[in-house]
C-alpha cells in the first residue's frame, strides 16, 4: 500500500476518533431530553436549556481538538499492524557510516522494511466507549428511550414535536389564533385550539387559522400540502380550510414553528335502524321501526323492489318523523299499498334511514307478497297489468302497443272519456314523450276511472271534499285555535253535497225524492261537532282520537263500491246479527257479574244460548260462518251445567269463555264486513285479508285493529262498527252511552 495514502487514512481516523469523542457528552445531552420528550417532560424552555448545554459541552469537546503529527499518525498505523521497533520512523534513519558495505547492509534492511509495510493497515475507528463511561450510562438511556416510546404510544411525534420547538421569548414571533368548528349536523360549538394538542374532529368540520404582526404570511402546512393565506387586515392573515383526512398542521418553518396541531378525522357514524317483522292489513303495510342516531334522523324511507327484477325503479314511501328528540324516534307506518304498481307480487321491504350527516343504513330485507289487485272490470284489469310490466320492464314501446290495442278493443264497457285518453298515452308512449313513471300514474288513474265508471268524479269530488275537512280539524288541534262555525258547516255542506253524489252514483234506489240519501249524515254532523268542541275545550287527545275515526269513516265512504242484491241481503243478515252478538256478549257479561255474585241462574245462561242458536241459524241460511261462535255455544252449555251444580268457579271460566268467543266472532264479522267471498260449497270467508291471522305473517291484536266500515254499506257498516265497539264489557258506562246515542240517532 502507498505510505502516503496510508497515513492519509490513519488521519481520517484519528480525526473521526477524536470528532467523537468531543461530541459525545453533546450527543448524551440531546439523548436524554428526547427522552425527557417522550416522557411528556419537553417544554420550549427545557428545550432551551438542553440546547444551551448542549453547546457548552459540544464547544468544551472541540476546543479540546489537537491536530495529529506526523509520529502520532505513524504511531497508530505500527499499532494497527502490529508493527514493532517503529519501522516507519526507520524509514526515514540514514546510516552514520559511509562506505559500500554499510549502504547495502543499509539498502537491504530498508527492502525488509518495506516488505513489512506491504500489509500495514491504518486501523478501524475506535470510540471505547467502555472506557469513557465506565458506569455503563448508554445502556440506560437505550432502556429509557424503549420505556418512552412505549409509554408515549401514538403521542410520540406530537410529544417530540412540541418538545423541539422554541420559546417565544426571546424571540417573540407573530400570534396564532385558530379554532375549529364542528359541522353543523354535529350541533357542537366552535372549539379554540391549543398548540401542540391532537384532537379527534369529524370529516367536513372547518379550521380558521389567523396570525397577526409578520409582513408576510407565514408558511401553512397541512401534511404535505401546503395552504394559502389570505390577507384579513395589514400584518394579519387568516386562512380556512376543511379537513377530510387525518393530518398534522403547522404554521411557521420546520426549524421554528410557531404552533402546530395534529387532526384525527373520523367520519360520521351511520344511525341505528331496526324494523319489526313487517304485515299487510286493509292493504296497507304496517311497519314498526326505531332509528337512533347521535346526530338525528333526518328522513326514513321505504323501498320495495320486485323479487327478481332488480332493474326496476322501486316504490318509494317516506314515513313521517315525530317525536320531541329525534335522536331517538320511532313509530308506526301504514304506508297504503292498494294501488302499488307491484300488486300480487313478492317484493323486498327495506328501510333505509339517513341522518343530519348524510350517513344512511338499511334494515335487512324483508321479502313480503302484496295483495292483488282489487279491480274487478276486466279493462281496468288489463290496465293495472299493462301499468305492472311497465313497471318491472320499463319498454315504453311494447307498453303503448298493448294500449292502443286495448283501446280500440276494449274488454268491458268504458266512457268515450276513458277511450280517448287510453289511445292518447298509447301515442305519447310510442313516440316517447313520457316518462315510465308518468305513464304509470295515468295508466293507474285510468283504471280507477274504468273500475269506478260514472263514480268517478263524484268519488273524487268526495275525496277533495273530505280531505278539505280532515285538514282544517287537524289543523286546529295543531294550532290551538279552534275551527270558526260558519267554516266547519260550509265544510261539512260540501262534503255532504259530494257525498250524496257519490252513493246516487253506487246506488240510486238509496236517493230519496228530496235528493237526501237513505244513509242519516247526522252521526257526522255530531262527530265534527263533537271534534270542534273538544279543539276549543282543550281535549287534544280525545280531539285526535275522534279525528282519526272521522278519518276512517271518510275512507270507507270513499271507497265504497256498488252491492249486488244477493250481497245487500248477505248484508242486512250481517248486520242484524252484529247486533244480536253485540247484546249477547253485553248479556253473557252481566251474568259473568251475577254468578261473581251468587246471584246467577241457569235459565239466565239458557236464554242466551237459545239467542246465539237462533242468531247462527240466520247466519247458516246466509252463508256465513264466523270463527268463534262454536267455542261460545260450547262454553255457554258447560256454564249452565256449572250453574246447576252451583260450581261457581267453572260457571265463571266458562262464562268468560263464551264472552271471548262472542267477541272472537263480532270482530271477524266486522273484519268481513267489506264483502264476503263464497266458495264452491257455500261457505263464506272474509273477502279482506285474514282475522286469525295477519296476512304475511301479522298479529291478531294488530289485524283486528282500525277496521274500516263497508265499502258496499256505509251506512250499516258504521252501525255495524259501533256495535262492535259497544259490544266491550270493558267500556265506562259514559262511552256506552254515546255509543248508544249513535245507534238511536235514526230512530222516530
Amino acid at each position: 500500500m502507498n505510505l502516503a495514502r496510508l497515513r492519509r487514512r490513519a488521519a481520517q481516523g484519528y480525526w473521526a476518533e477524536a470528532v467523537t469523542h468531543a461530541v459525545s457528552p453533546a450527543l448524551g445531552i440531546m439523548a436524554a431530553y428526547f427522552i425527557m420528550a417522550l416522557f411528556g417532560f419537553g417544554t420550549p424552555w427545557a428545550f432551551a436549556g438542553a440546547s444551551l448545554l448542549t453547546l457548552l459541552a459540544l464547544g468544551f469537546g472541540l476546543s479540546r481538538l489537537r491536530r495529529p503529527d506526523k509520529a502520532a499518525i505513524d504511531r497508530r498505523i505500527e499499532r494497527a499492524s502490529g508493527l514493532r521497533h517503529r519501522p516507519l520512523a526507520m524509514l526515514e534513519d540514514t546510516p552514520e557510516n559511509d562506505g559500500p558495505l554499510t549502504a547495502a547492509i543499509w539498502q537491504i534492511h530498508q527492502f525488509r522494511l518495506a516488505a513489512s509495510l506491504r500489509n500495514a493497515r491504518s486501523g478501524r475507528v475506535f470510540v471505547d466507549a467502555v472506557a469513557r463511561d465506565p458506569l455503563g450510562l448508554r445502556a440506560l438511556l437505550l432502556l429509557l428511550l424503549l420505556a418512552g416510546a412505549i409509554i408515549a404510544g401514538p403521542q410520540a411525534i406530537p410529544r417530540i414535536a412540541g418538545a423541539f420547538a422554541l420559546p417565544e421569548w426571546p424571540f417573540p414571533g407573530p400570534a396564532v389564533n385558530a379554532w375549529i368548528t364542528p359541522p353543523a349536523y354535529a350541533g357542537a360549538p366552535p372549539l379554540v385550539l391549543q398548540p401542540g394538542q391532537t384532537y379527534p374532529v369529524l370529516a367536513g368540520s372547518s379550521v380558521t387559522v389567523i396570525v397577526d404582526g409578520p409582513a408576510h404570511p407565514p408558511a401553512l402546512i397541512l401534511g404535505a400540502k401546503p395552504l394559502a393565506f389570505g390577507t384579513l387586515a395589514q400584518n394579519s392573515f387568516r386562512s380556512d380550510f376543511v379537513l377530510t383526512a387525518t393530518a398534522a398542521l403547522r404554521v411557521g418553518p420546520w426549524w421554528h414553528p410557531l404552533a402546530s396541531w395534529h387532526f384525527q378525522v373520523s367520519p360520521p357514524s351511520s344511525p341505528d335502524i331496526t324494523l319489526a317483522k313487517p304485515f299487510i292489513f286493509n292493504r296497507q303495510l304496517v311497519l314498526n321501526w326505531q332509528a337512533k342516531d347521535r346526530y338525528g334522523v333526518e328522513s326514513l324511507t321505504a323501498a320495495l323492489i320486485p323479487v327478481g327484477h332488480p332493474h326496476a325503479a322501486p316504490e318509494l314511501f317516506t314515513l313521517a318523523i315525530t317525536g320531541p328528540d329525534p335522536r331517538n324516534v320511532s313509530g308506526v307506518a301504514r304506508p297504503d299499498i292498494g294501488d302499488s304498481p307491484f300488486a300480487g307480487l313478492p317484493v323486498s321491504l327495506v328501510l333505509t334511514a339517513r341522518n343530519l350527516a348524510g350517513a344512511a343504513r338499511s334494515t335487512v330485507p324483508f321479502t313480503i307478497t302484496l295483495p292483488p289487485p282489487t279491480w274487478h272490470d276486466k279493462t281496468a284489469l288489463a290496465l293495472a297489468a299493462l301499468r305492472q310490466n311497465l313497471a318491472l320492464t320499463p319498454n315504453k314501446p311494447a307498453a303503448g302497443a298493448a294500449l292502443d290495442s286495448l283501446a280500440r278493443h276494449p274488454l268491458s264497457q268504458i266512457t268515450a272519456a276513458a277511450d280517448v285518453q287510453m289511445a292518447a298515452l298509447a301515442a305519447a308512449l310510442n313516440a316517447n314523450q313520457i316518462s315510465a313513471a308518468d305513464a304509470g300514474s295515468l295508466l293507474d288513474g285510468l283504471a280507477h276511472q274504468v273500475e269506478l265508471g260514472p263514480d268517478y268524479q263524484p268519488a273524487r269530488a268526495l275525496a277533495a271534499a273530505a280531505l278539505a275537512l280532515e285538514q282544517a280539524l287537524a289543523q286546529a288541534a295543531q294550532s290551538g285555535k279552534p275551527i270558526e262555525p260558519s267554516r266547519l258547516q260550509n265544510l261539512m255542506a260540501a262534503m255532504q253535497a259530494a257525498l250524496a253524489q257519490h252513493l246516487q252514483a253506487l246506488r240510486p234506489e238509496d236517493v230519496r225524492p228530496d235528493g237526501s240519501n237513505a244513509m242519516n249524515p247526522g252521526d257526522l254532523n255530531d262527530l265534527a261537532e263533537q271534534i270542534a268542541a273538544d279543539e276549543a275545550a282543550g281535549q287534544t287527545a280525545k280531539a285526535n282520537a275522534e279525528l282519526h275515526q272521522l278519518e276512517q269513516i271518510l275512507s270507507a265512504l270513499q271507497s265504497a263500491k256498488p252491492m249486488s242484491a244477493a250481497a245487500a241481503a248477505r248484508n242486512a243478515v250481517a248486520n242484524q246479527a252484529a247486533q244480536d252478538l253485540a247484546k249477547m256478549t253485553q248479556g253473557e257479561s252481566a251474568l259473568l257479574d251475577q254468578t261473581n255474585q251468587g246471584m246467577a241462574a241457569p235459565a239466565a245462561q239458557a236464554a242466551l244460548q237459545g239467542q246465539l242458536a237462533s242468531t247462527r241459524q240466520k247466519l247458516g241460511k246466509a252463508g256465513i260462518a264466523l270463527p268463534g261462535l262454536d267455542a261460545a255455544a260450547a262454553a255457554m252449555g258447560t256454564a249452565q251445567n256449572a250453574l246447576g251444580r252451583q260450581d261457581v268457579t267453572s260457571a265463571m271460566a266458562a262464562e268468560g269463555g263464551a264472552i271471548e268467543g262472542l267477541q272472537k266472532a263480532a270482530a271477524a264479522l266486522a273484519a268481513s264486513s267489506q264483502g264476503f267471498s263464497f266458495d264452491a260449497s257455500g261457505q263464506a270467508g272474509a273477502a279482506t285479508d285474514s282475522l286469525e291471522n295477519g296476512t304475511n305473517g301479522g298479529p291478531d291484536e294488530n289485524a283486528t285493529r282500525n277496521l274500516l266500515p263497508s265499502a258496499g254499506d256505509p251506512a250499516g257498516a258504521i252501525q255495524q262498527q259501533i256495535i262492535k265497539n259497544d259490544s266491550n264489557p270493558m267500556l265506562p258506562e259514559s262511552t256506552h252511552q254515546y255509543y248508544h246515542r249513535l245507534l238511536n240517532a235514526d230512530a222516530p
